[in-house]
């Protein structure tokens, strides 16, 4: 289980707490197509070294590669 502990020690700050985002170039973007999610953490590295970020309503965390910030937050 990853903890808010975890994350915050392991924050690698290209995404935030809140910030939306979609999905790119994987096959979950093919299924998803235009969605836009919800990060409820900040992106950090997973026990992998693999840097995630975890979002709404999504299983899991998240590859941050396969993930654009939208442009209404930038």
């Amino acid at each position: 289980m990853t903890t808010d502990k975890y994350i915050s020690e392991n924050r690698t700050g290209s995404f935030k707490k809140g910030d939306k985002v979609v999905m790119h170039t994987c096959a979950e973007a093919n299924y998803y197509k235009g969605k836009i999610w919800t990060c409820l953490t900040d992106s950090f590295l997973d026990r992998g070294k693999q840097e995630v970020v975890f979002l709404e309503n999504f299983s899991g965390c998240f590859s941050v590669s396969f993930l654009a910030i939208t442009q209404a937050d930038r």
